[in-house]
């Protein structure tokens, strides 16, 4: 059996920057490994098949969860047999929320299963697998500070994050990505910023970084709006919405103040994580 830590993601920066001809968008983003995560625990059994196990009653547990899907073509492409394997995942990162919390499972069967049968992929190859089940698991993979364009498949490692905290934030509203692109589309006349970040972040400074952050996605979800500003009235040095929402991050320069704003936050009935940057 083997457990791994499947951590979340944060996007400095997401910014949509085109769509292909078979649906696919183009994007421009910056994505951040945390410290909030998951633990799944991959063992091997002798059952012949796949089957899933969570301490989530809302998580699908058959061949609909990315995890599944990430075991099954696994086995594809390495011409195995499957003799058995069971998954189980302790869910810590709230879901529908843009961290990434499906995918960070999927990368982390495909790590444990890559070592459990004796490395058959190098890390390149094991991000085309992830990246046929979803955009972000290449990068669940790799971890760290990323550059991450095209589809989300090209990625270049990038500066760090100064070292922070950080502050998540979620409310009961989710938003599934496939909802957040499709009316994303519908908007007009919108103009295409270019992404600054792996510059700011080459300079090192937390502050010159929080400047610097955007998402394209934000205009969709207003209600993050409450959170982001008691964020910043109790000491962010910047707050952002990750990915397609809704989840809700805060940088902060002392652990003392991101506990202040996420007990600010906590009275309102929002969910709250506190971590690091990884």
């Amino acid at each position: 059996m083997i457990r791994l830590e499947a951590n979340a993601k944060i996007n400095l920066f997401l910014e949509i920057t085109g769509r292909l001809e078979n649906g696919y968008h183009t994007i421009s983003t910056v994505m951040q490994e945390i410290g909030l995560c998951d633990y799944v625990s991959v063992t091997e059994t002798d059952s012949g098949s796949i089957t899933l196990t969570s301490d989530c009653d809302t998580m699908p547990l058959d061949e609909r969860n990315i995890a599944y899907k990430c075991a099954a073509l696994f086995f594809e492409k390495a011409g195995m047999e499957n003799k058995g394997i069971n998954i189980h995942i302790e869910k810590n990162i709230p879901m529908e929320a843009g961290l990434a919390g499906g995918s960070t499972d999927g990368g982390a069967v495909l790590k444990g299963l890559n070592e459990i049968y004796g490395y058959p992929f190098n890390t390149e190859e094991l991000c085309a697998i992830g990246a046929k089940i979803g955009a972000d698991i290449p990068f669940c993979i790799l971890g760290g500070t990323v550059l991450c364009e095209g589809i989300g498949d090209i990625m270049t490692p990038i500066s760090p994050l100064p070292p922070c905290h950080i502050l998540i934030a979620k409310g009961k509203e989710g938003v599934s990505t496939k909802w957040a692109y499709e009316q994303f589309d519908l908007m007009e006349n919108r103009e295409v910023r270019d992404n600054p970040m792996p510059e700011l972040l080459k300079l090192g400074d937390i502050h010159t970084v929080c400047k610097g952050m955007y998402n394209c996605f934000e205009l969709l979800v207003p209600s993050v709006e409450e959170i982001k500003n008691i964020m910043n009235e109790n000491g962010a040095l910047g707050s952002m919405m990750s990915g397609s929402g809704t989840a809700v991050f805060g940088i902060f320069d002392s652990e003392e103040k991101m506990k202040a704003a996420g007990n600010k936050l906590q009275q309102k009935n929002i969910s709250v994580f506190c971590c690091d940057n990884r």
